[in-house]
């Protein structure tokens, strides 16, 4: 098969093309979203090199047509990798859009990689680049039509005198995460919200942290937590009800997703019981150079 493999210079074009690509279970990339808009906002905020480029690299047809594009999200020596996305079965032309992105980014030390279980082809690509498997996922996704909202709410919005416990519970759970205490703390206002819960005594019980986009209408819930000590009292049910009730409340939310670790049966069975359901199964790579 002949192709032509270039940069990416068209966001639109390369947005509607992920887009196409990426409604397929069969084709599917975890870190790349669904909806057109959505990747055109993302690819220009993370993919847009200092130089004004894109950081993607495409093969074309003789036709002109998008056949498979790479690209790299990357934060100093680590990358997340935006596919490999292929209309075709042709592993061989991924690879070398694969060997020549990574030729041009002599920095990167590390390559994570998040494939839907259906998408077969990009499953032999882990083998063959010999990335290790670091782990199962599941995608959940709860519709506003399908969730029961709660009328009162025991948890309340975060304030400054609780900081010292919010963060010595969050560094403790999540040690080595995206977001630290300090930098939650950082982004909030008037969409990216924590909430805490604590008991009669005002100790720290637990807390949730989302965020939402109205514009692109979509929220995250990017953390929730209820201390050792606190666990097996229905906390978790009770907080995941609330947080879901306020997150519902904005009128551009009318679905919410969640991406879990697949073994984490205790915390999933609770996503379950208020309404989630599993929309897909990514599986995760690492390839380390």
């Amino acid at each position: 098969m002949e192709s032509i493999i270039e940069k990416a210079t068209n966001v639109g074009e390369l947005s509607r093309f992920l887009s196409e690509i990426n409604r397929k279970k069969t084709s599917h990339i975890g870190y790349c979203g669904k909806k057109e808009e959505e990747i055109h906002q993302t690819l220009k905020e993370e993919f847009i090199s200092s130089d004004g480029g894109i950081k993607f690299l495409i093969a074309r047809d003789k036709t002109g047509e998008i056949l498979a594009a790479i690209g790299f999200d990357i934060e100093e020596t680590v990358a997340e990798v935006w596919g490999p996305f292929n209309k075709t079965s042709s592993i061989y032309l991924q690879s070398q859009l694969w060997k020549q992105l990574v030729d041009e980014n002599p920095l990167i030390q590390k390559f994570h990689f998040f494939i839907n279980e259906e998408n077969e082809l990009q499953q032999v690509f882990m083998n063959e680049i010999k990335a290790k498997k670091t782990g199962e996922h599941l995608i959940l996704e709860i519709k506003e039509q399908n969730f029961d909202k709660v009328t009162e709410m025991k948890s309340e919005s975060f304030k400054h005198s609780d900081f010292q416990a919010f963060e010595t519970l969050h560094n403790a759970m999540f040690q080595n995460t995206y977001y630290n205490g300090k930098t939650i703390i950082e982004r909030l206002n008037d969409r990216n919200m924590l909430k805490i819960l604590k008991n009669i005594s005002n100790e720290l019980q637990g807390y949730a942290y989302f965020e939402v986009d109205t514009e692109m209408g979509e929220a995250s819930l990017e953390y929730i937590c209820i201390s050792k000590n606190a666990q097996s009292q229905g906390l978790g049910t009770m907080l995941l009800k609330e947080v879901l009730t306020e997150m519902f409340s904005f009128p551009e939310i009318n679905e919410i997703k969640l991406t879990v670790d697949r073994p984490n049966s205790q915390a999933n069975r609770v996503y379950m019981k208020v309404g989630f359901e599993v929309k897909d199964i990514l599986i995760s790579y690492c390839l380390k150079l």
